[in-house]
Parts: structure tokens; C-alpha cells; sequence
């Protein structure tokens, strides 16, 4: 059986794809030759190996003036005052003071910040101040709880401005439990700042 003739544009498209696929191969290992030159000549170049010499080689002498002497004063300034040491800011203490005040439903504002003021008559005495204040509301439900610690938190900068003014303050609720068997105790958390 004779073979089939193949046409001459099936011939040639053989030899363009071999063709085609060694100059690939070429254009590649050309490219990765010119890459690792680039980076050995780049590295020399960076590190500074060969550009001082070539400076020097190129460079011609040039004769410099011969200077004139300048006579020489000698002047003593003060020496400069050391810089005050600045503060450190305050931290805040890690363990907060603890303290919990009876809020009864039908007491006043007036009453809250008497029983408040109480509650933090030794802190005002030692000129102690609140980063912030967690107010714990004491109630069978979140919402009462939560409407508690928020009237309390509204009272303390009138209560005791020394202690609390500027504190950042949070509400909270606390579930009536055994650790707090009874409704409208608010337990306030302050951390203060340290002295």
C-alpha cells in the first residue's frame, strides 16, 4: 500500500512546530544566561567592588590651592541644660476596687449619690481617680439591670467629681444569684489610675 502524499503546507507546519518549540527552548536558556549575568554584574556593582577603582583610574590629579592659615578662636559656650525627664503617664491598676451600694427602685438621685459618696469617702480622701468605672446593676431581667447601672453611672460625677470626673463608665447587668441574692445592689468595679 502506498502512503499517502502529504501536502506541502502539512510538511512545513511540522517543521514551523519543531521549529517553534527549539527557538522557545533557545529564547529561554538565552534569557536565564542573560539573568545570571545581570545578577553577578548587578551584585558587584552594589557591593561596591569595582566602582572605586574605575573612579580612581579615571580620575586625573588636579593641584589644590595651598591653603592660608585662619587664626583659630576658640569660643565656649555653656554647657546646655539636660532636658527635664519627662513623666511617664499614670497606668491603670490592674485589680479594680471593689465597692457595692444599695439602690432601692424608689430612691432619689439624691439618695444615690449620698449612698456613692459614701461608698468612696476613703478614695476621695487619698485623691484617687477612676480610669473607668464597670457599674453592675443587680436585677431578675438584663433590661432592669442594665436602666439600673445607668442611673447609678449618671450620678457618680455629682457624687464624688474627685474620684469619678472624666472615668469612663459601663453598664452591666447581674443576675439575681447566690453570689447576689438581692435585687438593687449595684456593684461598682473602678479601676484607678495609679500614683
Amino acid at each position: 500500500m502506498r502512503r499517502p502524499a502529504l501536502r506541502p503546507s502539512a510538511r512545513l507546519g511540522r517543521k514551523e512546530d519543531g521549529t517553534v518549540g527549539l527557538a522557545g527552548w533557545v529564547f529561554a536558556d538565552a534569557l536565564l544566561a542573560l539573568t545570571i549575568i545581570g545578577l553577578a554584574a548587578g551584585g558587584a556593582v552594589h557591593a561596591g567592588v569595582d566602582a572605586p577603582r574605575a573612579a580612581a583610574a579615571v580620575s586625573t590629579p588636579t593641584p589644590s590651592p595651598t591653603p592660608t592659615p585662619v587664626p583659630t578662636v576658640t569660643v565656649t559656650a555653656p554647657a546646655p541644660a539636660p532636658d527635664p525627664v519627662p513623666s511617664m503617664p499614670a497606668g491603670v491598676a490592674q485589680a479594680p476596687v471593689v465597692l457595692e451600694v444599695l439602690v432601692d427602685g424608689a430612691s432619689t438621685d439624691d439618695a444615690i449619690r449620698g449612698a456613692v459618696a459614701g461608698a468612696v469617702g476613703d478614695l476621695a480622701a487619698q485623691n484617687r481617680r477612676a480610669a473607668f468605672v464597670l457599674t453592675f446593676g443587680t436585677a431578675g431581667d438584663p433590661g432592669a439591670g442594665t436602666a439600673l447601672a445607668r442611673r447609678v453611672n449618671a450620678q457618680l460625677d455629682a457624687a464624688a467629681p474627685g474620684v469619678f470626673a472624666g472615668s469612663a463608665k459601663r453598664d452591666f447587668w447581674r443576675a439575681v444569684n447566690a453570689q447576689s441574692p438581692r435585687p438593687g445592689i449595684v456593684q461598682l468595679e473602678l479601676y484607678l489610675i495609679q500614683q
